[in-house]
């Protein structure tokens, strides 16, 4: 008997007994539908980050920071004892997380790997103008050397003076962005003593792409970061501590750029990658799957004992013809692989079922959350269904269904003929 014919016969079994196939199929399916849609939930969210968070790139950059824990909430009576940090000592401040330009400077050269340093200089602005009418609030940084931003128009700031504007400032500006590129526009801070409103003048290069951390800021020249940073800061006490820094590499190599994360941790820093980043936002969301997919889980093994009732009922009903079969010649293997073939075809209608009844849901749900909640995440689907992720749904529970057709089909296959012949 082909395969073919074997699918056709097994199908045919299973519906001789309509509803209680179909209660074991719709119990497969609700674990189904469950995994299709928690796995459809973290690939919508990994799609997300994808096209809105990644809008900056560089392998060879590395973010870092010192190392400092807050202390504990102490017991009464306990306290924390202060370390005086004097002005002529060189080494970090065991009382804050800032750390000096100069330490910054001086810790680059310790590394021959570093190719430029970069500190995060913290600006407050008010607003920019194109034409001195239209004010729009908009923070501004500079992206450390090395670092690519990704861009929808013009280029990549590489001169002093100038700026990419954020997506949704540059569309309010003017819908066709080239028109933009070249532009003059007034950035606004206040500063100086008595504080007043200081203006800047900064030609537009380039407009960045739609996205989360694109959209918080609008990029800088670093000569303009500093500018505006010595206005609001130079008198200030913290003036030229850094919270954090970047530092670019003239490697790529992963090794080598975990030999540099283990140093700067010895001398008491935290650094980490785009790649670093990433793989914690991406293990979040696969913590979260997992527990999400153990509601299904439990539906899928509550359905398999559902499948093995239905064969081992199966195998009742059937027993004469098994023997009969048996006696006309099918040996034990084929009797074993048509009830194990009924048993995948349990779980591969139900798990049909549900990945359909999943993408339906899914569907109505993406549409419903864009229009009323998700009106702000441009570009992010709810819910996100994969063609790998969808087959791999599918193998694993007919797979499953086999394992719980095993023990029923063992023992059909294990049937005397003769003895299943005078079965009452």
């Amino acid at each position: 008997m082909k395969l073919k014919d074997l699918i056709i016969t097994a199908n045919r079994n299973l519906f001789r007994n309509k509803l209680r196939t179909l209660l074991t199929v719709l119990a497969i399916f609700v674990g189904a539908f469950t995994l299709t849609l928690t796995n459809g939930l973290g690939d919508g969210m990994k799609d997300y980050i994808e096209k809105q968070v990644k809008n900056f790139e560089g392998n060879d950059i590395l973010f870092v920071q010192r190392k400092f824990e807050l202390p504990k909430d102490s017991e009464e009576g306990e306290v924390v004892e202060y370390v005086e940090q004097k002005a002529e000592q060189a080494e970090l401040d065991p009382n804050t997380a800032l750390v000096t330009v100069e330490q910054i400077e001086q810790l680059a050269k310790e590394f021959p790997e570093v190719k430029n340093v970069s500190p995060n200089y913290y600006v407050q602005t008010e607003y920019i103008s194109l034409d001195g009418v239209k004010k729009y609030k908009n923070q501004v940084n500079a992206i450390g050397k090395g670092v690519i931003q990704k861009i929808e128009a013009g280029e990549q700031i590489n001169g002093d003076n100038q700026i990419i504007l954020q997506y949704g400032i540059a569309k309010s500006l003017d819908a066709n962005f080239q028109n933009l590129i070249g532009k003059d526009l007034t950035l606004a801070y206040k500063a100086g003593n008595p504080v007043s409103m200081q203006t800047k003048k900064l030609k537009i290069v380039g407009v960045a792409t739609k996205g989360f951390m694109a959209s918080l800021f609008s990029n800088i020249s670093p000569n303009v970061e500093k500018e505006i940073y010595d206005a609001q800061q130079k008198n200030l006490p913290n003036y030229n501590k850094i919270f954090n820094f970047s530092l670019q590499l003239n490697t790529t190599d992963t090794k080598k750029i975990n030999e540099i994360k283990q140093k700067l941790s010895e001398k008491g820093f935290t650094a980490d990658t785009f790649a670093d980043r990433s793989k914690r936002t991406y293990d979040a969301i696969g913590i979260f799957q997992i527990g999400l997919n153990l509601f299904a889980f439990i539906a899928l093994l509550a359905a398999s004992f559902g499948i093995i009732n239905t064969l081992v009922i199966a195998v009742m009903e059937r027993t004469k013809e098994i023997g009969l079969q048996k006696a006309l010649g099918m040996g034990r293997g084929r009797v074993f692989f048509l009830f194990s073939l009924e048993s995948v075809l349990i779980g591969f209608w139900g798990a049909a079922l549900g990945i359909g009844g999943a993408i339906i849901a899914g569907t109505i749900g993406n549409a419903w959350a864009s229009k009323y909640f998700l009106e702000s995440f441009e570009g992010f689907n709810l819910v996100a269904f994969k063609p790998f992720s969808l087959i791999s749904i599918m193998l694993l529970i007919c797979f499953i269904a086999f394992l719980a057709g095993v023990l029923p089909a063992f023992r059909a296959s294990r049937l005397n003929p003769i003895e299943a012949l005078r079965y009452e």
